[in-house]
């Protein structure tokens, strides 16, 4: 049975690498299927993310960007990271408006920690996965909010931009 898992393990991660690249050979031939809050992922809009909460761009719900991150080590974080950095990675701040309570969603084109804080403190996510094969959207994760400003901090990634978008998740 090991050595079985050995042998599948390089084409899962193969597997897992066409589910997160639109630009994988692979999805030329396949129809992309975007939930339905996330159908504007494909019309992001360049954004620099702060470096401090001072700093910080506001992006909009619904709205994709591809956030320029900076050196880890420049950045002030709102809140303790959730998940400590290792080695030399990227991080930035970005901050959203919430007018309605419910479940919203952050999904990332690349690998990073996501955080959402308000008042200094980190929501605790109610969900997390992957988004659908062949549309660029790597990683999802739902939090349950209230009305009210919210700081977005991205941490621990070796990208420098990560297309991103904020969602109110759909019921």
């Amino acid at each position: 049975m090991f050595l079985l898992s050995l042998i599948a393990m390089p084409w899962l991660a193969t597997s897992a690498d066409a589910q997160e690249s639109a630009s994988d050979p692979r999805c030329a031939t396949v129809r992309v299927a975007f939930p339905a809050e996330f159908s504007r992922w494909s019309q992001r809009s360049p954004a620099k993310a702060g470096t401090s909460t001072r700093t910080a761009p506001v992006v909009v719900i619904g709205r994709g960007v591809d956030l320029q991150l900076a050196p880890a080590d420049q950045v002030t974080p709102a809140a303790q990271p959730g998940k400590p950095a290792e080695g030399e990675t990227n991080a930035g701040l970005a901050l959203f408006q919430v007018s309605r309570g419910g479940t919203y969603r952050v999904a990332l084109g690349e690998a990073a920690w996501i955080d959402v804080i308000r008042a200094g403190r980190a929501m605790p996510a109610t969900g997390h996965g992957h988004g659908p094969i062949c549309t660029g959207i790597r990683k999802i994760v739902d939090f349950r909010l209230t009305p009210g400003r919210y700081v977005l901090q991205l941490t621990g990634t070796p990208a420098t931009t990560v297309p991103m978008l904020i969602a109110r998740g759909t019921a």
